[in-house]
Parts: C-alpha cells; structure tokens; sequence
C-alpha cells in the first residue's frame, strides 16, 4: 500500500436503511491513491449498497464522506463523477449501436463551433485505447465487440472522466482467461503508473489474493475486519466472510448411484456446434467444460429447444424429441436454467412467488383461473427446500442477492419435478457460502435419481460436483473423462483446447493425468 498518510475517499460510520433492511450499519471503508482495495462479502452483505453511496446512487443516512480528507456530500451519480469517483459494474452500460469513440465519450461529446468535433473524437479515443492496449479501430461498433472489450471501454470512459477512484464490480464474471489477464494488467498498470485508486469486488477469492493490497470484510451490512493481503490466507478469508470455517466446499459424492440413461444426444450439430454425442443417466451429474465460445450453452439451448438445430437428435427414455420445441422439452422433463439468470431466468420486477410457478402456470390454472393455494403451496415449498433467504413469498426477486436469485431459478423448474435438469454457471456472481448451498441442493437432486447436466467455467467446480466432464473446444467434443483422484485441471483444459497429445493419449486408452 502506498504510504500517503490521507486516504483519496474515507468513509466514517455509513448507515444506509431500505424499508425493512438495515443494508449498512456503522461501515467504514477507505482507499489510498495507487492502491487495490478488495471489498468482499457474501451476496446480501451490503457491498452494493456501499459502492453506491460511494459513487452517489444512494444518499447515506448517516455519517461521513471524506475525498483528501475534506467532507463532500455527493448526492447524484454525476457529482460523483465531477469528484473522480466512478464504477464499472457487472451490467455493463455500452451502447451496442454506436461505435467505440462515441461510447467512450457519450455525454461529453467533443465539440467546435456547436458541432461534434469528429477529428478531436477520435484521436482522443486512440489515445485512450493505446493506453490501455486495445488494438481496435476507434470507429468500430460497440456491439460487434468481446465482453472483455466492452468492458475496457467502460475503464477507458472513466478515465476521460478523470477518474481518481474506480471501482470494478465483478469484473470477470464473463471474461475469458486471457481477457482476464488483460484486465489484470490494466488494473495494474493503472495503480503503479497513473496512481489510480481501485475498490475490487469479486467472488472469485484467488483473484482478490492474487489483485489486492488491503481486503475488507463486510458482513450482514457491518464491518467484520480490514487487513493486508500478504497477511492472510484464502481460508481465513471465507471464515470471515461466513462467520464460519467452510470446511468441505463440495459435498461428497459417495451417496450418488447412476441408474438407467435417461437422455441420449446423438450426433447433435447446430450453427456453433457440431457432431456431438453422449449420454445422461439417472442420479448422474454431467459437466460440461470449455473456453468462452466454445460451444457448450450453445449445445444447451438446442437440448432445450431455444437454438435451432441442423441435425442429429435428442432421446429422452429412448423417445426421441421434437426438433427446436422447448414445449416438447419440458413435456419430456428437461428443465433448463440459463447462464443469464437476469435477463433469461427471471423476471426481477415480479415476486418470488410468481417467478418459482411460472413454469408450472398451465398446470395451477384451470378455465384460465390459477388455484391459489396450491401456487402458495408449490412456492413455499422450494423456498423452504432452496433455503432461500427472503422476508415473504411477496418479495421481488430484484431485491434477492444472487445466490437467492439462483435458488428462485433452480425451483421454477423443480416445480416441474423434472427428470433432467440443465444448469448453466450455476454459481456465476455468487459468493462462497451460497457456492456451497448450490453444491448441496444439486447432489440432493442426484441422490433422488434427477439427471443433472452443469456448464461451467470453473474447473475445479466441474471436479469437484461432476461425475464426469465432456471438453468442448472449438464446436467439437473433444473428449468424455470420469472424475476421479487421477484426473487433473490441466487435463480438462489441455482437452478443452484441443491439444492433439492429450486427446491422443486419452482415445488410445491412455491414463487421463
């Protein structure tokens, strides 16, 4: 940490309360120039709430705020900005229509002589993509471009602004790993080079190990502690971020028996996706493993339905299904739980009583009129099943933390009691605790004979809830491995890029290691 003696922003004693929440209660938080100060906790601890105070989006009820140690009162977004303090969140704001200048620079366009000064637009945001070495065309469209550069474009805009202080909400939720090691030295770049303040949020606890100077705790809205990266372990981390040592973060596997093949793809090709075949059994978790753009939830939404497919097909109990039908999925018991829980799987500004039934609506109504009680009773159930945290049935699934988003999602279709459940990053944006929660509902589900398939992007979630792993790269499968002390991280990526020795070793019946 540098050795400045005034903090860039202090925060003393923020209290912050929603209508029936205390969201923070006597939190302090502060961050020095040239510093990467993790903030960590798990969903629902208040993080949110206290970047937003911090950057203006919420008035604090109570306590201080402090920029070079003067007190500021920030009450809009905007004023937050004019004082240096700007966000990247896990929604990124990119308008996909435009191109990379005008995004960069939307709201404060160049102007000369009451016209956009195009010249000044675009070799301004040269400047900026050279410093943080994107090699892209100032005038390509927003929309055409990775996650991982939309998102550097939301960093470029924040230096425009001439931000002192940014802060990265989950900021490799979508990233590749080598857009990751991008974002990584940039960050980087910009503590030790420009002597920019970074407040990083994530779940992801080896990166906040790897990233951060100083980690600070909150817990239920309160501070828990703030110390030095160097000083702590990841496991003392998650004690202080649950209250509790975790102890098994992935529930054992010796109570799962697979039984019959329930679901059977055969030769299943589509626009990103080709000649794919495997099987499901019942009581059997299935992972699904390969880099962004693979092809693995591409291969998902054809199961279901959603894409449509170019040929081969898909056997539920040896039926096999209509083509490009999610109706006909669902009547063969496939439920499917999207990668993007906000935009697919939930309606936020509906209740979690309408959001866990809305799969089963046909089957609670009759003469067009839903029963009630049994929708109450069907919700209620997998609220209790789920262990999800929320004051009532009413509240809107909006106000949940992610992991209790997941747990809404996970019920709409266990309402269905179906035979095959298909989750896709099934604990994306959630913390550790909630992590663990998941791991335990899925291996109750496999214990009860469910079929269950997962895609993920985490390897050692794949080892560590699967059965067995099929690698996905480049459209293709490339190959099926069993999940056992033998088999290895490296293993499953060397496959999920292609690498011609491993598939060789393993197709000859080689030792997967």
């Amino acid at each position: 940490m540098p050795e400045n003696k005034t903090p860039l922003i202090e925060l003393r004693n923020i209290t912050k309360t929603f209508p029936g929440v205390k969201a923070l209660s006597d939190v302090c938080f502060d961050i020095y120039p040239g510093e990467v100060h993790a903030l960590c906790g798990e969903n629902g601890a208040g993080k949110s709430t206290l970047i937003k105070v911090m950057t203006g989006a919420h008035p604090a009820d109570s306590g201080e705020y402090y920029i070079d140690g003067q007190p500021v009162h920030i009450r809009s977004t905007q004023e937050g900005i004019a004082l240096g303090v700007s966000c990247v969140y896990q929604e990124l704001s990119i308008a996909h229509q435009l191109d990379v200048a005008h995004n960069l620079f939307i709201g404060q366009l160049p102007m000369k002589k009451g016209l956009v000064d195009h010249k000044t637009l675009y070799s301004e945001t040269q400047r900026i993509l050279d410093q943080l070495d994107m090699p892209i065309s100032p005038k390509a469209i927003a929309g055409d471009l990775s996650v991982g550069q939309q998102q550097m474009i939301e960093i470029g805009r924040a230096l425009i602004r001439s931000a002192r202080c940014i802060i990265l909400d989950e900021p490799t939720s979508s990233l590749s790993e080598k857009e990751t090691e991008t974002l990584f030295q940039i960050v980087r770049e910009l503590k030790t080079e420009h002597n920019i303040a970074i407040v990083y949020i994530s779940h992801k606890l080896d990166e906040v190990m790897e990233l951060s100077d100083r980690i600070t705790v909150i817990r239920d809205g309160q501070n828990i502690c703030t110390m030095k990266t160097e000083e702590t372990t990841q496991d003392e981390l998650i004690t202080h971020m649950i209250g509790r040592p975790l102890e098994n973060q992935y529930p054992s596997k010796e109570g799962r028996q697979q039984g019959d093949v329930l679901m059977e793809v055969e030769h299943l090709t589509g626009a990103a996706f080709e000649d794919v075949s495997f099987q499901l059994r019942a009581g059997e978790v299935l992972g699904f493993f390969g880099l962004v753009g693979a092809g693995r939830s591409e291969i998902m939404r054809a199961i279901f339905g959603v894409d449509k497919t170019l040929g081969g097909s898909v056997k539920v109990e040896g039926k096999t299904l209509k083509k490009n039908s999610t109706a006909a999925a669902i009547e063969a018991g496939i439920g499917f739980c999207t990668e993007d829980r906000k935009k697919e799987g939930l309606a936020l500004g509906l209740t979690i009583l309408l959001n866990s039934t809305s799969a089963k609506l046909n089957q609670l109504a009759r003469l067009g009129v839903i029963n009630r009680q049994r929708q109450l009773e069907d919700a209620d159930k997998y609220v209790k099943a789920m262990r999800t945290k929320t004051p009532s049935l009413t509240q809107l699934v909006g106000n949940l933390s992610g992991g209790n988003q997941q747990k809404v999602v996970l019920a709409k279709w266990l309402t269905l009691t179906p035979k095959i459940l298909i989750v896709d990053e099934p604990t994306r944006g959630i913390d550790v605790g909630s992590k663990a929660e998941i791991y335990e509902i899925i291996n109750e589900l496999a214990q009860d004979g469910m079929g269950i398939i997962i895609v993920s992007s985490e390897i050692e979630e794949i080892l560590g809830v699967c059965d067995s792993v099929v690698t996905i790269y480049e459209g293709h499968k490339t190959a099926q491995l069993p999940i056992d002390e033998n088999l290895t991280s490296e293993t499953v990526l060397a496959c999920s890029i292609g690498k011609t020795d491993v598939l060789e070793r393993i197709n000859k019946g080689g030792a997967a290691e």
